[in-house]
């Protein structure tokens, strides 16, 4: 049930971490749990559990509605019980509609730094056609995102590839990335890569260039780029490397994580037409679906918290 009252603490306001995680009680939503409880202990944080019910005929009448919201509050508050008993406090947020629907409300109604949800696979085309819920919470829901996979369970200890472009969205996505993960008690090794076209790739398209590209030039002003990066990470104190490499951003980042062994990717979330993403999907959606690995993305506009006062379990 949703509580009007006074205006709760902006996301990141006095050191707290507030996490949002979709709980639909599958596994990889189990999953995303244990990454939000991984992330809050130890610290100042808050998690909303948030819960879709389906829009079906019975859910929209008023009786039943409210009968489904309480059930499945007492099912979040069930599933959060052992995160609530180490001193998180968990808010329950249930309401009828789609997932990306309801977390997008949670979101402008609660604030965050950070949605937790699971990634369930879809065959291409039917995610051509429909979308995961997590691409549609991608592409609809303005705020940092993790992405887990039912394997991915959290560690203590994370090898994290940052992928950057250089971009206002990567820049974000590094900052959301640090207040969440920074001060966690979660140790990081950090690598920072950036991709370049190959020249061979530029050279070989039927529309003539209208000047040629210096790209010895342009990989060195690259890696002084990077090393930028990879400073800010070293003055956190974390073991941080670099690299440059030639290629397409999402082949390369996903040729990166293996080759490195990556537990988590963290990259921005850039946009593009809606046909396009349609046809072929943004760099971090083609990632989230081909990655061994959770992946991290957010971009350059965030969503503010409205005024509400969270009701927590107890």
């Amino acid at each position: 049930m949703h509580r009007e009252g006074t205006e709760p603490a902006q996301p990141g306001e006095r050191g707290e971490v507030r996490i949002i995680v979709g709980v639909d009680f599958s596994q990889p939503s189990m999953r995303a749990l244990e990454w939000a409880e991984a992330l809050a202990e130890a610290r100042p944080s808050s998690i909303v559990a948030v819960h879709a019910i389906e829009p079906t005929p019975l859910a929209h009448m008023s009786e039943a509605a409210d009968a489904l919201i309480v059930r499945a509050e007492e099912r979040v508050s069930s599933v959060c019980a052992s995160i609530v008993r180490k001193g998180v406090p968990v808010e329950p947020y249930c309401a009828v509609g789609r997932p990306w629907s309801v977390v997008g409300d949670a979101v402008r109604q609660r604030g965050t730094d950070l949605v937790i949800v699971g990634n369930r696979g879809l065959s291409p085309v039917k995610r051509a056609l429909l979308g995961s819920n997590a691409d549609r919470i991608l592409r609809t829901v303005p705020a940092p995102a993790l992405v887990v996979h039912a394997s991915d369970a959290p560690r203590g200890h994370l090898r994290v590839l940052v992928a950057t472009d250089f971009s206002q969205d990567a820049e974000e996505t590094i900052a959301a990335f640090r207040r969440v993960f920074v001060r966690s008690a979660v140790r990081l090794d950090v690598r920072v890569l950036h991709a370049t076209v190959p020249p061979e790739v530029i050279e070989s398209v039927d529309v003539p260039l209208i000047e040629r590209f210096d790209w010895e030039s342009l990989e060195v002003q690259a890696q002084q780029m990077v090393h930028g990066a990879a400073a800010v990470f070293r003055a956190d104190g974390i073991d941080t490397t670099e690299h440059v490499v030639r290629g397409g951003a999402a082949r390369s980042i996903l040729a990166e994580s293996r080759a490195w062994r990556a537990d988590l990717l963290v990259l921005g979330r850039r946009g593009s037409s809606g046909f396009e993403r349609l046809l072929l999907g943004s760099t971090a959606e083609r990632v989230m679906h081909s990655a061994s690995c959770a992946v991290f993305t957010a971009q350059h506009a965030r969503v503010p918290a409205a005024r509400v006062t969270p009701a927590y379990i107890s």
